[in-house]
């Protein structure tokens, strides 16, 4: 047994984030406090233990073999307190807590701000923030217990997640203006390898709906003159903007910068149905944050607002 000590979750919350965010300065920014407040947490929660929790002689943050073992059992700690949190509320007929939403770039572009407005005019009280990656990290993020609900442009196939089908998009033909593609009413792989194009990064939900796309056609991505990978939309359409070369993005996306005369959609050229899912880990559907939060995607005034 362990002698008393001023064991607290800001110790334990501090650690957790470290070694998932390896900067001191990060922590501190999503905490509120400073840098060496961190420090102080972290040489505190050792001095707790009698064990050292990280590499200090190395070149990047990570545990060692005690802190892994820590870090695990102070992850596991927290998402129990942060349920239990959630879970009173209902006594309270209010919610408070913390709600992490993971995006990828289209739908935490053009559809989470609808949605997380809403659910702040419902839950006042409960802190939402938002993380943008591709659609691939997000599922990771999820399975890993980062993020609480990701909405993402690939189904998950994890038998761990619940997955709800809540938006549809479609995927258009991109080019630089007054471009020969603009005009084209035929995709076929001949026309196609004449020109440069921009794509996604691996793991881009919008780079595996284009892939699916071309397959249709009897296109393969290798049959493409891919002259540079972009991690963000708005990088791809300022690309083809530059003349870089065509790709293919979501309609919410190229409608706003047709608009506006930075690019051209290939009318002609029939678009892709796309799905955008929301997923969460399955043990933690019934959770009322969570729950709440879900039951906004099925409102169909919201949908109606947004156009889904």
């Amino acid at each position: 047994m362990y002698p008393k000590y001023s064991m607290n979750f800001r110790k334990l919350e501090a650690f957790v984030l470290l070694i998932e965010k390896k900067s001191f300065s990060e922590v501190a920014a999503q905490l509120g406090c400073t840098q060496p407040a961190i420090s102080q947490l972290i040489k505190s929660l050792e001095a707790d233990l009698n064990l050292s929790l990280y590499d200090r002689y190395s070149s990047i943050i990570r545990t060692t073999p005690a802190g892994h073992f820590v870090y695990q059992k102070a992850k596991s700690i927290l998402k129990q307190w942060e349920e239990l949190e959630g879970e009173i509320q209902s006594f309270h007929n209010t919610l408070t807590g913390n709600l992490v939403i993971g995006a990828s770039t289209i739908p935490g572009t053009y559809l989470i701000p609808q949605y997380v407005r809403e659910f702040h005019r419902l839950f006042p009280n409960v802190s939402v923030s938002v993380e943008i990656s591709d659609s691939k990290k997000i599922i990771d993020k999820i399975i890993n217990n980062q993020v609480d609900i990701g909405l993402v442009g690939i189904n998950p196939s994890s038998n761990k997640i619940m997955t709800l089908e809540v938006a549809s998009d479609t995927l258009v033909f991109i080019t630089p203006n007054n471009h020969p593609l603009s005009n084209s009413n035929s995709l076929n792989s001949d026309t196609l390898r004449n020109y440069n194009f921009v794509l996604r990064e691996e793991g881009s939900g919008t780079r595996k709906v284009m892939e699916d796309y071309l397959t249709i056609y009897g296109i393969q991505m290798s049959d493409l003159q891919s002259v540079v990978h972009v991690g963000s939309t708005e990088a791809l359409i300022a690309s083809v903007e530059a003349g870089v070369g065509i790709s293919c993005v979501s309609k919410l996306a190229a409608i706003p910068a047709a608009t506006s005369g930075r690019i051209q959609i290939a009318e002609g050229l029939e678009p892709f149905k796309r799905s955008f899912y929301l997923s969460t880990l399955s043990k933690n559907t019934n959770l009322p944050i969570i729950k709440e939060f879900t039951a906004i995607y099925t409102a169909k005034d919201i949908q109606d607002e947004i156009g889904i």
